[in-house]
């Protein structure tokens, strides 16, 4: 296919999937409350952990006003970089949908890749600008934040975006499970869980013992959250910056390359019956 003609067929995956996040408000509201909660619930946490701990006005680095606008941060990029890769692969496997996607003359991972874009789209307009912007107002305004400047908010939109890529790609590995076995709830709530500690969603990764650290620099993980969230709060030098969207480039490129190794492979477990 010449390659306008395939941008324009990728690119109708991305542009539904981007319409769909405005199709359900009920949806969109229980987006915004899951976030909103998340982030409340975090601040409260660390209050309490800062104003009864021993008295020291920062930990790990961060100081409390730090400390309350990376988890506000962490839980709306959280959500705007929810991404039911695996989930939806899963999905066409159970409903046997697998056997139709197969006929088409496109790829399944590009497809995947562009219905991630679009719901990225969709969701920061939704949940990750308005959540944003109020957690930075409330942080600055409200605690006396400072160290926020334009050209890390700038940045930190294309370490997003990378951070997208990296999850879909790892969405679309663990995918490929769907076609062993059919108990895929509990290998999807596992993935969940593992990539939010790692990515530092949950807790900034300077809490982990600093060999954990180093070792977790290697790993494609710390790009997907916490690399956005620390260069939006000004906390990296450019060289991090560099390095740390150099890690990104080079395991976007392996995890799909491993990923379409993989569903070649997987796909020869498919049975389709019909005529």
């Amino acid at each position: 296919m010449k390659p306008i003609r395939t941008a324009k067929i990728y690119s109708s995956f991305t542009k539904t999937n981007f319409l769909l996040t405005f199709a359900y408000r009920g949806q969109v509201f229980l987006w915004l409350l899951g976030g909103l909660l998340t982030a409340v619930m975090s601040g409260l946490l660390w209050w309490a952990v800062f104003k009864f701990g021993d008295g020291a006005t920062s930990i790990a680095g961060f100081t409390y006003p730090q400390m309350l606008l990376y988890m506000i941060m962490s839980a709306i990029c959280g959500e705007a970089l929810y991404c039911g890769t695996a989930d939806e692969i899963a999905r066409d496997v159970r409903n046997g949908v697998i056997g139709m996607r197969l006929t088409k003359p496109i790829s399944y991972q590009g497809q995947h890749v562009a219905m991630a874009i679009g719901n990225f789209g969709g969701r920061m307009i939704v949940i990750g600008i308005p959540m944003i912007t109020l957690g930075t107002i409330v942080a600055v305004f409200g605690f006396g934040l400072t160290g926020i400047e334009w050209y890390n908010v700038l940045l930190a939109v294309p370490a997003l975006f990378l951070g997208l890529l990296l999850k879909n790609a790892i969405g679309f590995m663990f995918g490929q499970i769907a076609f062993k076995t059919q108990a895929m709830w509990g290998v999807l709530s596992m993935l969940d869980v593992f990539v939010s500690f790692l990515s530092g969603a949950i807790v900034p990764l300077s809490l982990f013992p600093s060999g954990v650290q180093t070792a977790l620099g290697y790993t494609p993980f710390p790009s997907v959250i916490s690399l956005p969230v620390r260069i939006f709060m000004g906390m990296c030098t450019p060289y991090e910056i560099a390095i740390g969207f150099a890690t990104s480039l080079f395991w976007i490129v392996v995890l799909n390359v491993l990923g379409a190794l993989w569903y070649k492979r997987s796909v020869r477990h498919v049975v389709v019956f019909g005529g």
